[in-house]
């Protein structure tokens, strides 16, 4: 069985390794075909501007913290500014490390079970992240709609977004099909299983009692799954915000519906290309794609993909800071007595 776990644990760093290196060699690809000088000169041009984007993506990620924070009972007790930093960081290591865009739900668990029982921190993380999906899904879904004005004279590229989408959209229907259910936790161990990895009678219980945490959620507080939806799709919009302030800040002009489309199409691509590390190379190509179609230039659109990259690293080293600093559960659960 060890073996069995170190051959693929194996297996997987070296799929990442290949697959970062393939975006690498995309994102090099388009920086090339863009012109590296003329890139250099559209950020000069951004310059200071790079601190509004920063504040823009500031607040739509504490729109998302928000929505996560009003998952949760008055009884548990945890403040916003708790559930944010909790939230950021483990976001901060989905964007840094080669995992996807799940690699920080773990953490995000982890130091959640510090302040609530356990099975209750990682249903609540997987209910957090499943509305946050279908929030971008109806950002995206709504971004297809506004495309096919914008796209009028491209419906190939429509049909082609439909298609991406129509997956996800399935996917996620599911999750929360079984997520209501009462057993989505379950089917996925008996996925693992199907990999020969066998889990213990008391882990099982486990992933019983988070079904009942999202089963019971879904079954009794629909006014807040509303509001919080409601909100993780508001900052999603402000994707669409960044997008247009970043052309902004190059001197061009576009249009509040051609701004939309292409941050619901940057998020489509990222999210479709979720196997390469950080989807790299594929979020810089879509924002080029897209940008030389309403007519503002690859070279444009690759700038704004790798300022936006920049941008998102930079907020990600600050909460992945927070993560490395944060205090042991010794020392946090020593904090709680005190304060007791």
């Amino acid at each position: 069985m060890r073996l069995l776990l170190t051959v693929t644990v194996t297996r997987k760093t070296l799929t990442r390794a290949v697959l970062t290196l393939v975006g690498i060699a995309a994102l090099g690809g388009f920086v090339w075909s863009a012109g590296p000088g003329a890139i250099v000169d559209n950020v000069r041009r951004i310059g200071w501007g790079f601190f509004a984007l920063i504040a823009v993506s500031s607040v739509w990620r504490g729109f998302a913290s928000t929505a996560m924070w009003l998952l949760f009972e008055k009884e548990h007790g945890l403040s916003w500014v708790k559930v944010m930093q909790i939230r950021w960081a483990g976001e901060a290591l989905n964007s840094l490390m080669p995992f996807g865009n799940v690699g920080g739900e773990p953490v995000k668990a982890m130091l959640l079970g510090r302040e609530i029982p356990g099975t209750e921190a990682t249903g609540y993380v997987l209910l957090d992240k499943t509305i946050f999906f279908m929030g971008s899904v109806v950002f995206m879904t709504s971004g297809v709609l506004i495309g096919a004005v914008v796209l009028a004279d491209h419906p190939a590229v429509l049909f082609g977004t439909v298609g991406l989408m129509v997956p996800w959209v399935a996917v996620l229907g599911w999750i929360v099909w079984r997520q209501a259910k009462g057993d989505f936790v379950v089917q996925v161990s008996r996925v693992l299983k199907l990999l020969r990895i066998n889990l213990s009678e008391k882990t099982r219980a486990k992933l019983v009692r988070v079904d009942g945490t999202m089963q019971q959620f879904w079954k009794e507080r629909r006014g807040r799954f509303l509001l919080s939806l409601s909100l993780h799709t508001i900052a999603r919009l402000f994707r669409a915000v960044d997008v247009w302030l970043c052309v902004v800040l190059l001197g061009e002009t576009i249009s509040w519906s051609g701004a939309y489309f292409t941050a619901a199409v940057g998020m489509l691509v990222s999210a479709t290309f979720f196997f390469i590390p950080g989807a790299l190379g594929a979020s810089e190509g879509g924002h080029a794609f897209v940008f030389d179609l309403i007519g503002l230039g690859v070279t444009a659109g690759v700038t704004v993909g790798l300022v936006r990259r920049i941008r998102n690293y930079t907020i990600s080293a600050v909460g992945y800071a927070m993560f490395v600093a944060w205090p042991s559960k010794k020392d946090a659960a020593a904090e709680k007595d005190a304060t007791a």
